[in-house]
């Protein structure tokens, strides 16, 4: 492309949640990256409105969650029920999530990205530029060059000023969402994968605070499927499903959403701050990587909303990649080791996309006889509970066969509340985010130079409940528990979170670590003795 072009470590095209993360989680890691972003500034409008506890610890892994918490709201179960108010099933989000924090949140979108907007901005290393959008990509052996235009959104539509600026990274990623034009400009295909529906998205800005006997789930009523929660404690949404027949400029005129939300909602209780159409799909990216270009978020797969996990599913690629794309720049892992983003976190998207199809298939049934089979079904327990939630089956784990990996590996690692001479807090708190060591004892002291070079250079924190190196007192017995449950000896938790392996009791540390930098494929001197 030739010209003035300015340098990054990471150039990433999009800012929403999941770039914002992205962004966040690559500058405190202290890498230089260029966020570029089409709109004028932050999204005003909702679009998520549920976040879990995996991801609630990756907020607040980039200080984010302190700030998040003044609005979100703790829900205890998301229902299902039919047009005669009975019961076809309950989500339970009611306990304690292994992360450190509830299991679900409801949240209103603009607050979040507010707080996510904030973290960004603490990194002296990101620079966040608005109006410019994507038009060129060019690769080389060792960099990425990206072509970008000015626009602004008018009345009209997005406006091209003709100003064009050029820059360069080692990597380029695109968070840029479901019309993503990375992926577009890298050659990669979106598949789709079957689910299309259209529902009316309708939110509310509450007035005063409000109360309904049924505040959080669906309501699959053959007549017009629809379903109402909370956004946060401040706001509200109702969906309503389109029907063959309706008027798109019809259903989405004030005087339409309010009759059809007048069971719940008057203008004098709550505010309408936007209706539009959404296209529910299910989709997946080909390739999630094309040389040195990476997508995360639904520009890599989209999934309709029925399990509230689209935005969180991106917020889990964009935490997983920051720590490979890390290793990578810092040359302490091979290029290859960016490969395993596409293996491990496409079969756990595409996982939970088929239990959000399946439960919108449950809800998107509008053939009265269909539904009537659909409620009997449930009723005599003809339809078996929803699977559980999906686990890591390949990329970076252990092989190890024993029974502690077997019942850790690729599993969610936990999160209590410790005390050191530091402080007492949730632990990623106290002695930082990133890879730990979680063990009955100190296993590292008595473990080959070799591996605690390893340890060393990967920085793993360690989290001993005994004496010696590393030692934590276990205040609330998370730790303790957890180890007991698994008979393992220690595990090693990956920075995403996701446990890598286990050491059995009868085993050293070292052939977990020497896997590791194998699985790693680490460079030298990192693996030398």
């Amino acid at each position: 492309m030739g010209g003035d072009t300015e340098h990054f470590d990471v150039v990433q095209v999009g800012f929403g949640p999941v770039g914002q993360v992205s962004a966040a989680a690559l500058g405190r890691l202290g890498h230089r990256v260029g966020v570029f972003e089409r709109f004028g500034g932050l999204y005003a409008l909702p679009r998520a409105g549920h976040v879990d506890h995996e991801v609630m610890r990756g907020f607040q892994s980039i200080g984010a969650v302190e700030k998040m918490l003044d609005d979100a709201f703790r829900c205890s179960k998301y229902s299902w029920r039919n047009q005669h108010a009975q019961t076809l099933l309950d989500i339970d989000w009611s306990y304690d999530g292994i992360s450190g924090w509830a299991s679900d949140y409801l949240i209103y979108q603009p607050y979040v990205e507010d707080a996510l907007n904030q973290a960004v901005r603490r990194q002296p290393s990101v620079a966040v530029h608005h109006g410019w959008s994507a038009v060129g990509v060019e690769q080389g052996d060792d960099w990425v060059e990206v072509e970008l235009a000015q626009g602004v959104l008018e009345e009209t539509g997005y406006r091209l000023t003709g100003e064009r600026r050029r820059v360069r990274g080692r990597y380029l990623v695109g968070a840029d969402g479901a019309n993503s034009v990375v992926r577009s400009l890298s050659g990669i295909a979106m598949v789709d994968r079957g689910f299309n529906e259209q529902w009316l998205v309708t939110d509310f800005r509450q007035k005063m605070p409000l109360h309904f006997e049924f505040d959080n789930g669906q309501i699959c009523d053959p007549t017009r499927p629809m379903c109402l929660f909370q956004l946060g404690q401040t706001h509200r949404r109702f969906e309503f499903m389109v029907m063959p027949g309706d008027d798109v400029a019809e259903i989405t005129s004030p005087d339409r959403v309010w009759s059809l939300v007048s069971r719940w909602l008057t203008p004098e209780q709550a505010e309408l701050i936007r209706a539009t159409v959404y296209t529910f799909r299910s989709a997946s990216a080909e390739q999630w990587r094309s040389g040195r270009s990476l997508l995360i978020g639904d520009a890599a797969h989209l999934m309709p909303p029925f399990l509230g996990q689209g935005m969180s599913s991106g917020v889990r690629d964009a935490i997983e990649l920051a720590w490979k794309l890390d290793l990578v720049l810092n040359g302490k892992a091979s290029d290859r080791l960016l490969d395993t983003h596409m293996i491990e976190r496409r079969p756990h998207v595409d996982a939970i996309t088929d239990q959000a199809v399946a439960l919108g298939k449950v809800s998107c049934t509008i053939d009265p006889v269909a539904a009537a089979a659909r409620d009997q079904a449930f009723f005599s327990g003809n339809v078996p509970p929803p699977p559980p939630f999906p686990i890591l089956e390949a990329g970076v784990l252990d092989d190890g066969s024993g029974p502690a990996n077997a019942a850790v590996r690729g599993r969610l690692g936990p999160q209590g509340i410790i005390r050191t001479d530091a402080g007492e807090g949730l632990a990623d708190d106290v002695i930082g985010s990133g890879w730990q060591l979680i063990s009955r004892r100190d296993i590292v002291s008595s473990a080959q130079p070799r591996t605690r070079d390893i340890l060393k250079e990967l920085d793993v924190r360690l989290l001993n409940m005994g004496e010696g190196a590393g030692r934590v007192s276990d205040v609330n017995g998370t730790y303790t528990a957890y180890l007991d449950d698994a008979q393992a000896l220690a595990v090693l938790v990956r920075p995403d979170f996701y446990v890598y392996g286990a050491v059995e009791a009868d085993e050293p540390l070292d052939r977990l670590v020497d896997g590791l930098a194998a699985k790693l494929m680490l460079r030298e001197p990192a693996v030398q003795a």
